[in-house]
């Protein structure tokens, strides 16, 4: 009785401290403008051109026709989502067996135009540290470009975003965007973390030309993070709010479960004796 008391305390506990959360305001015109409108069957500007992390000139249809692209827009000095979509696309692919550069390559574009090569480097070191494995070099393409060149990729995915000035931060949504080795978009993926079976099922069709008709309907939106203080003020959209009532109804059935369980122990106890 004693454990299910504690039990119920924790989860009270987790959710007050989930509702203080996810309890900030949030601008609504800013919000509405930051989110993916999903292109299936669109193509990328083949002809945009961008830098990589070296410094040189990247035509877009230079990384095309060999196999499928994963692609993620993100901006490298992104304190919060960006960071958490970039790490768990790495950490996912990680998991599979098939190889980057191989099967599939990743494509990481910054839509802030102020974004440098020396950036994009730093974050593609990390990602291959992370990723640690041999021969992928040539399958993580980083690029950063001028800002007509972005609007140009961010029109065909349907990636809308605005910058902040007050926060000093881009109000912007989260997800991968599969494309065909041909430049056609496939499929889109919602998120930061990713599941493995859903991401390889996406690279295969688009191997296969295949574009996938299901899309996610809502994004994760990252606005007004403050990474001096490590709090929110408008919040990720519902990450929080779902992370947090997932949570509680986690504890809560296991609570349920310890409680059955240790009154179904009580009553066996009663009968032996």
């Amino acid at each position: 009785m004693i454990r299910w008391k504690v039990s119920v305390l924790v989860l009270l506990t987790i959710s007050m401290g989930a509702v203080r959360d996810s309890s900030g305001q949030q601008p609504r015109q800013i919000l509405d403008t930051a989110r993916i409108e999903p292109q299936m069957g669109a193509s990328l500007p083949l002809t945009g051109e961008f830098r990589d992390h070296s410094g040189h000139t990247v035509v877009l249809s230079e990384l095309l026709g060999k196999r499928p692209i994963v692609l993620c827009l993100v901006y490298f000095d992104c304190p919060m989502l960006c960071k958490l979509a970039a790490d768990g696309l790495v950490r996912t692919v990680a998991s599979l067996p098939e190889t980057v550069g191989q099967d599939f390559d990743v494509l990481l574009i910054s839509f802030d135009p102020h974004d440098t090569p020396e950036r994009a480097d730093a974050a593609r070191q990390l990602a291959l540290k992370n990723y640690a494995r041999s021969g992928a070099d040539a399958g993580w393409h980083f690029l950063t470009g001028s800002q007509v060149e972005i609007d140009r990729v961010t029109s065909a995915v349907g990636f809308h975003y605005v910058w902040d000035d007050a926060s000093k931060q881009f109000a912007h949504a989260s997800g991968l965007i599969v494309v065909s080795p041909e430049g056609v978009i496939t499929e889109y993926l919602d998120g930061v973390q990713f599941s493995p079976r859903a991401l390889i099922s996406a690279v295969h069709r688009a191997g296969n030309n295949e574009v996938f008709t299901q899309s996610p309907t809502s994004f994760v939106r990252c606005y007004l993070y403050d990474p001096t203080t490590g709090k929110f003020g408008a919040t990720v959209q519902w990450t929080i709010r779902a992370m947090g009532l997932l949570t509680v109804l986690a504890l809560a059935t296991l609570i349920v479960r310890l409680y059955h369980g240790e009154k179904l122990q009580s009553t066996k106890e009663s009968n032996a004796s």
